[in-house]
């Protein structure tokens, strides 16, 4: 496959890679960079990879199955990167998270990613294992966490 068909194959999934990257640092501009660096990681790690597969734009099947296994190659690097560069860049640049998801972006930042690539990504607990190369009590530890710890500040702010 040479570049110019994967970036064809991979075109469609920037949007979505956008949404995970911003969840994980909320800035349009650090987001979009989390997205480029994930990418070009995944492309220098894999490159050998990438250059024996051929793909047929034809087949849709194929074509699906092929992209969706490039986003979860992608997204892992996204994921490794976002989380180390989101602690840095609330400690050093004091990057404000917007008031009104405040709750959300109060969560861990693995935290915050797990629940995105189930809810917003939906991709299955298995899938997620395999991405972030996590435990499967790991997985649904941090999903259930993630959920109680919403669901409570949610709470505080009903009255009874």
């Amino acid at each position: 496959m040479r570049r110019k068909e994967f970036i064809q194959l991979a075109h469609p999934m920037a949007e979505k890679l956008f949404r995970i990257a911003y969840n994980l640092i909320p800035d349009d501009l650090q987001a979009e960079q989390l997205v480029v660096d994930g990418f070009n990681a995944y492309l220098l790690k894999e490159k050998k990879n990438i250059l024996r597969r051929t793909v047929d734009f034809d087949n849709k099947k194929e074509t699906a199955a092929l992209r969706r296994f490039f986003f979860k190659g992608i997204l892992k690097y996204v994921g490794d990167i976002g989380i180390r560069r989101s602690a840095q860049l609330i400690e050093q640049l004091k990057l404000t998270i917007p008031t009104e998801y405040r709750p959300f972006y109060s969560l861990d930042p693995r935290v915050r990613l797990v629940m995105c690539l189930r809810f917003d990504a939906k991709l299955s607990v298995e899938e997620i294992e395999e991405v972030l190369q996590l435990p499967r009590y790991a997985v649904i530890e941090k999903i259930h966490n993630g959920r109680f710890l919403l669901m409570n500040d949610l709470n505080k702010g009903v009255p009874a």
